[in-house]
């Protein structure tokens, strides 16, 4: 069976049937992750700056290389960007917000979706989201942190589980099917068991769940 991933980065371990979006998080990868979309159709590749591998005095001058990107890819996403207060010895927030608002303006710019993480972090995301109703994006590693309907109110935000987040009961049955999505991360080993754990905890076949977060992805991939 073909099974999607939602989220997972560049690596020999990328490989599958299923469509794919693989993301980039620093210019040092975004090479490695335009080949492998080079090589495989079912490869969505996203190019940005996650915030852990964020340069202060470099992010700014990297964005003009990341637009080059884009258009050399008419058909990428724009990832991983976001933000994050767990991690020590990273950017402060407003730099974080910063490099995420270009990332969020070249996205809306070009119609194109974005990869997003969050770590403590979720209220100021939902906020600056909301200034970009018509954007498309994924948010990965969904914990049940916001409530989908009032927080996150857009249906193409879909809104992503991997490995990491499944071990709650009721994660799965928590987000609406339509906009449901589930990832590897950077685990792709562990997606045949995280399809497996969502189906029942859904009450469906997997192929049917398959197809449906293969439907959602597709609609927010670019045209």
């Amino acid at each position: 069976m073909d099974l999607p991933d939602a989220h997972t980065h560049p690596s020999p371990a990328a490989s599958g049937a299923g469509l794919r979006f693989v993301c980039g998080t620093s210019p040092a990868d975004w090479e490695q992750t335009a080949l492998l979309a080079e090589r495989d159709v079912n490869v969505t590749p996203f190019f940005g700056i996650h915030p852990w591998f964020l340069d202060s005095a470099a992010w700014r001058r990297d964005m003009r290389l990341l637009e080059e990107f884009l258009h050399r890819f008419p058909k990428a996403g724009v990832g991983e960007t976001g933000l994050d207060k767990c991690r020590r010895g990273i950017p402060d927030m407003k730099v974080q917000k910063d490099a995420l608002r270009v990332h969020l303006d070249m996205a809306a710019k070009m119609n194109r979706p974005v990869a997003l993480h969050c770590c403590r972090a979720w209220g100021s995301l939902a906020e600056m989201l909301r200034e970009y109703p018509r954007l498309k994006a994924i948010l990965h590693g969904w914990n049940g942190a916001l409530n989908p309907a009032s927080d996150l109110p857009s249906e193409d935000w879909l809104l992503s589980i991997g490995p990491r987040e499944m071990e709650r009961a009721d994660i799965f049955t928590s987000v609406p099917l339509y906009r449901l999505a589930l990832e590897s991360d950077e685990h792709p080993e562990a997606l045949p068991d995280l399809y497996r754990a969502a189906a029942q905890a859904l009450r469906m076949e997997e192929c049917r769940l398959a197809a449906i977060v293969t439907d959602n992805l597709s609609r927010i991939s670019p045209p």
